[in-house]
């Protein structure tokens, strides 16, 4: 991922961008992984959407877990109504 940040840097970053970061988000039946990367200078990180500070792996592993349950549910009832 380290390489995709840097790459992004190099090759599609326009004048005035804040430093990109990479954020991977996966969720399986059983599982969430969360991995995060600064490119190689970063010393600074901005958000800017409802958070202001970027969460800990742990919080975004709740986040999937959470959304993932959210979506069971919706699907279930759903199944239900047909």
């Amino acid at each position: 991922m380290q390489m995709y940040v840097n790459y992004y840097k190099k090759t599609q970053m326009i004048d005035g961008e804040n430093e990109p970061i990479g954020i991977l988000l996966c969720a399986d039946k059983d599982d969430a992984v969360v991995e995060m990367t600064l490119g190689d200078d970063v010393k600074n990180v901005y958000a800017s959407k409802y958070l202001t500070y970027l969460p800990t792996k742990e919080e975004l592993i709740k986040i999937i877990r959470d959304e993932k349950e959210l979506y069971e549910l919706s699907k279930e009832e759903g199944d239900k109504n047909e």
